[in-house]
């Protein structure tokens, strides 16, 4: 099969779209036997992603992310390590130059920002709870086999954390401010840690649920990593529980957390691994909390955020 012309990763973004992502695919299916009747592109994703009815995923990775080995060898060593329900590989290989992998389909529906708000409090306490509780077991596994170096990697995010907000819209002030707030706040992560496993990007997108409302998958492990486990709870705060002090309070007690341990010292340590997160879009963030957001100064929008305490 031959596949588009693909150099950089603008190359790859150009051509995402393209009709050769479903032959490819179907190729696939053919190589290892896999009968569907349907073959549907999934968009929300920055790899291709294709499922075969509801009843497995065909994932072709983006070549500029290592995404491919990271999500593989967190599969494996996440399997029957916590009770939050996990894609099985059924199958890899390499298509075209590009890896993939096989999975079975978790079945359930995207938990949306507005359904989440409908919900009632001690349904969301409820949600956040066997999260918790989920990421917790995860997290408690020897994670000796995970080849990552969290120090490197929190130095690199450092470095280039003022670029990186930049190109996200960052406000001046924030940008402004960036350099005497991580110096202030990187002694606050332990030097001398054991990194636990990660799954590094827990959101409504990465989650499905039942019609109870009771979480029926976790998946793309594609940024997972090992390190401090409270960078965990980055995504989760900002992007499920933004400004929602008690559903927060909440998550840390199921979690582990003495009602002494959830203040003002947790809160600074979470505003940072916020803005150290690989993915992180500090602007994006605040128009999520409020459009006036957008004003705040970072201790203003920390406290919007993690509100608590």
């Amino acid at each position: 099969m031959k596949s588009p012309l693909i150099s950089t990763a603008e190359d790859f973004e150009r051509r995402f779209g393209d009709e050769f992502w479903l032959y490819a695919a179907e190729t696939i299916c053919k190589k290892h036997s896999l009968s569907f009747q349907r073959l549907t592109r999934a968009v929300q994703s920055e790899h291709i992603i294709v499922l075969a009815d509801d009843s497995f995923v065909i994932k072709i990775f983006s070549p500029f992310r290592g995404g491919f080995q990271r999500e593989r060898d967190s599969l494996r060593f996440a399997r029957a390590k916590t009770s939050l329900p996990l894609p099985e590989i059924l199958h890899e290989g390499e298509i075209g130059g590009f890896d993939y992998l096989v999975m079975t389909q978790l079945h359930g529906r995207q938990m949306t920002r507005d359904h989440w708000l409908r919900l009632k409090p001690r349904e969301q306490k409820a949600i956040v709870t066997e999260l918790a509780i989920g990421l917790r077991e995860l997290h408690s596994h020897d994670a000796g086999a995970i080849d990552f170096d969290w120090n490197g990697f929190i130095e690199n995010q450092a470095a280039t954390v003022i670029e990186r907000q930049k190109a996200k819209g960052a406000t001046a002030k924030w940008l402004e401010h960036l350099p005497s707030y991580l110096e202030e706040n990187l002694p606050l992560l332990p030097k001398d840690l054991a990194p636990v496993f990660l799954h590094g990007d827990v959101h409504f997108g990465n989650l499905r649920f039942n019609e109870e409302n009771r979480i029926s998958g976790l998946f793309d492990f594609a940024d997972s990593l090992k390190g401090f486990h409270e960078y965990e709870f980055a995504a989760i705060c900002v992007l499920m529980i933004q400004g929602q002090g008690e559903i927060q309070r909440e998550f840390f007690r199921a979690y582990g957390y003495k009602e002494s341990e959830i203040n003002e010292t947790l809160r600074r340590r979470l505003m940072l691994l916020t803005i150290l997160y690989e993915c992180s879009d500090l602007r994006k963030y605040a128009l999520r909390l409020d459009p006036k957001a957008v004003n705040y100064t970072l201790d203003e929008l920390e406290r919007g955020i993690f509100n608590f305490c």
